[in-house]
């Protein structure tokens, strides 16, 4: 893999988003019950709906980690890292723009949201003075 460290960034990003919705979940799931299961104590260390959705994160991202396509054929192994590999290379390509650039867009950006802001204010008061009137 040319980007494996990006990659692995990817994959560590996608495996704490992984974590706090499957924790979450666990505890939707625990807590739906006539007792409630997702504070219980596992080994007196950690609740229960943690320790569920920790499971449920690293079984999702071993999976796409391994790459198996046991849906189809063995040519599709290793997919989803290689589509990775793909679309880090063309984020690669992509021509970002320089400071002066930036500065000069932040400025219109600025100068276009003043300019708006003044026209909602003399359209606010036109139309409070003619609901007054009305």
């Amino acid at each position: 893999m040319k980007n494996s460290k990006l990659i692995l960034m990817v994959y560590v990003a996608a495996f704490v988003l992984l974590l706090y919705f499957s924790i979450q979940f666990a505890d939707a799931v625990l807590a739906a019950r006539a007792i409630d299961m997702a504070d219980r104590m596992v080994l007196s260390l950690l609740p229960l709906s943690n320790l569920v959705g920790l499971l449920l994160a690293s079984g999702i991202t071993f999976f796409l980690w391994s790459g198996n396509a046991w849906w189809s054929g063995k040519e599709e192994k290793r997919k989803f890292r290689s589509e990775l590999d793909k679309v880090i290379d063309e984020l690669k390509k992509v021509a970002w723009p320089g400071k002066d650039e930036t500065k000069i867009t932040t400025i219109s950006v600025f100068v276009f949201v003043f300019v708006m802001m003044g026209i909602f204010i003399v359209f606010d008061l036109v139309w409070s003075n003619l609901s007054k009137l009305i």
